[in-house]
């Protein structure tokens, strides 16, 4: 290792914080307390709000005032930790700043934890300009990786949220409250963000070097999947599951084909890209599945039909949603969307026996009952039969290959069995978490109701 970057780090490797990685943070959340106690947990998290809940520019942008900080010498972080900084090492912040388009102040902190977490070889040439490039290239992983953990510190606060015995029960109680303060909205933008990284666009200073092109697309593949565990996470139950919010992520799921339309698609060859794209499909499949909360559905009147329902953030309350939600799953019939076609099947079948207790039908509700039932259509025809009993015979199909997707699921994707995960080095935070299989026991009682 050079001298400049050896003095680079050297100063303040005692400052936890401004060295620690994500992947460390998430490593703590996730249960390997380390002998820190709740409080110590989130004096660590506190200070990481603003990166933690920026999902589309965690590391920032480039920006003036920043490099006026960089160009002073001395820097002062948010957990009050001041680096210095010496002439010869603001050429590797500004580097790393132009190369991911990133905040310079954040970019000395991405550099400073690199070099004391992982290290540069010690081979390095004298040559400023090679120092540079070697920098750089071996920095562009950890960067990468820092860009998944910043998302997955999320997960384990969630998970924690709705379980009192989980050892950072109190952290996440004290934390998601002031990190996210509108959840709905945060769901809104993971489901933005997750839209925009299907079309981006290459960047234009790797669109001649295919191995660059071929990484930076596996990159982006990467994120999609680690927002759409988030966004699992998230609607698992600290967003309710309204009507708006749910058609939107329907709206998403099948606007993307369950992830398989990219815009890069050409670039995603290798086995690690394919597993990436199935993996996207399955989550996808468990998302959709989990906001049509079916288990709440099925209880004795766990659906309510009334112009004033005591809960109104929940997806039935509102008929306009269900109409659209509708429209949508029965314009989509292919293969692969079976999961989600039978789902809501189901949902229409609990919803034809709340009708049949209804004196009448609430005005709000009869254009989206009409559909369904045959008595309350004026075009009834005797040999009429109602929608959900017709979509769960079309389900089960044999050429459909319900059963065959579920069997995949369960026995070939990371989201449920360990060992392959494992195997194939997957993207998956936590492979076969209870929540997961929670949502498909869910949707296999619902084929025997």
């Amino acid at each position: 290792m050079s001298v400049l970057l050896y003095s680079c780090y050297l100063g303040e490797v005692d400052f936890f914080l401004s060295i620690s990685t994500h992947q460390h943070l998430h490593s703590i959340l996730s249960g390997h307390l380390e002998g820190k106690s709740s409080k110590q947990v989130i004096e660590l998290v506190l200070p990481r709000l603003d990166q933690l809940r920026s999902i589309s520019e965690p590391f920032g942008k480039p920006s003036d005032a920043s490099k006026r900080k960089i160009d002073s010498g001395s820097v002062a972080l948010s957990d009050g930790v001041i680096l210095h900084i010496d002439e010869a090492d603001k050429e590797f912040v500004l580097a790393i700043s132009n190369r991911f388009h990133i905040d310079q102040v954040q970019a000395l902190v991405l550099l400073r934890s690199f070099l004391y977490n992982e290290g540069l070889r010690s081979d390095t040439g004298s040559d400023p300009t090679s120092l540079v490039d070697e920098l750089l290239e071996a920095i562009t992983p950890f960067y990468f990786s820092e860009r998944l953990s910043t998302l997955r510190v999320l997960i384990p606060l969630f998970r924690a949220n709705e379980n009192s015995a989980d050892p950072i029960h109190e952290v996440a109680e004290a934390v998601l409250p002031k990190l996210l303060p509108d959840g709905r909205s945060f769901a809104e933008s993971l489901l933005t963000e997750y839209t925009k990284k299907t079309g981006d666009e290459l960047p234009e200073n790797i669109n001649n070097d295919p191995r660059k092109a071929s990484r930076w697309a596996r990159q982006n593949m990467k994120e999609q999947l680690v927002l759409l565990e988030v966004l699992f996470w998230t609607m698992w139950g600290y967003v309710p599951c309204d009507g708006e919010l749910v058609f939107r992520i329907f709206q998403v799921a099948y606007k993307t084909n369950l992830g398989s339309t990219q815009e890069h698609s050409t670039l995603l060859l290798h086995d690690e890209d394919v597993q990436l794209l199935q993996d996207c499909a399955s989550l996808w499949i468990l998302i959709t599945t989990e906001i049509l909360e079916l288990e709440r559905v099925a209880e004795p009147g766990g659906i309510v039909i009334t112009d004033d329902p005591a809960d109104k953030n929940i997806y039935f309350a509102s008929p306009d949603a269900l109409r659209r939600i509708h429209d949508l799953v029965i314009a989509h019939t292919g293969n692969h969307f079976s999961c989600i076609y039978l789902a809501w099947a189901f949902v229409l079948s609990r919803f034809t026996l709340a009708a049949a207790d209804l004196k009448s039908v609430p005005d709000s509700y009869r254009p989206f009952f009409e559909s369904l039932l045959p008595h309350l259509n004026r075009s009834y025809s005797k040999d009429r039969e109602p929608t959900h009993v017709v979509m769960s015979r079309m389900c089960l199909e044999p050429e459909v290959g319900l059963f065959d997707l579920v069997l995949a699921l369960l026995t070939d994707s990371p989201f449920f069995v360990t060992a392959i995960a494992w195997r194939t080095g997957s993207t998956v935070t936590d492979p076969n978490a209870i929540a997961f299989r929670s949502v498909i026991k869910g949707l296999n009682k619902s084929c025997l109701l």
